[in-house]
Order: structure tokens, then sequence, then C-alpha cells
């Protein structure tokens, strides 16, 4: 499928209902990027479930503390190490 990238200040890309359909995405979803030989490929980020009730007292301090420090959600805190941690498994 080619797409026409609309100038608008910020990059903005539309999908018809059709296209949206056929791609199996709904309005508001999160789509990340990267760079192809001859454009880009966008992915539908996928929504996992984290069981955090093994953790032991530690780790949860440590989230809370990054929480507070970064002045963000622990979950932005959960995401960001998880992201970290894919991107370091990818790379080797």
């Amino acid at each position: 499928m080619k797409k026409i990238i609309e100038p608008t200040g910020d990059v903005c890309i539309k999908f018809t209902e059709e296209e949206l359909s056929k791609l199996g995405l709904k309005q508001g979803d999160k789509l990340s990027w990267e760079e192809a030989r001859d454009g880009f490929i966008l992915k539908k980020y996928e929504k996992i479930d984290v069981d955090i009730s093994e953790w032991s007292r530690e780790v949860l301090e440590m989230l809370i503390a990054e929480s507070v420090e970064q002045d963000v959600s622990v979950n932005d805190v959960i995401c960001k190490i998880l992201e970290e941690q894919f991107a370091k498994e990818n790379n080797e």
C-alpha cells in the first residue's frame, strides 16, 4: 500500500476506513515505524499484560523511586525498561 505523507508540521498519514479495516487497525491505535530500503514500515503497538504481584519489594520500590524522580507514572517507567530490554535483545 502506498500513502502520501501530508505536510502538517508533524508527520500525518491518513487512512480511509477501508484501509483501517484491511490493516486490522482502528482509530487511535499507536504505531511505530522503522526505515526500510524503499521507505518505512509501520507496526502496530501490541498490548501486553505484566503481572507484578510476584516482583520483589526492592524492585517495586525502585519503580516507585524512578517514577517520582522522572515525574512519570510507574507504568511509563516499566514501559521504558521493557523497550530498552527489547532493543538490547534485538541488537545482539
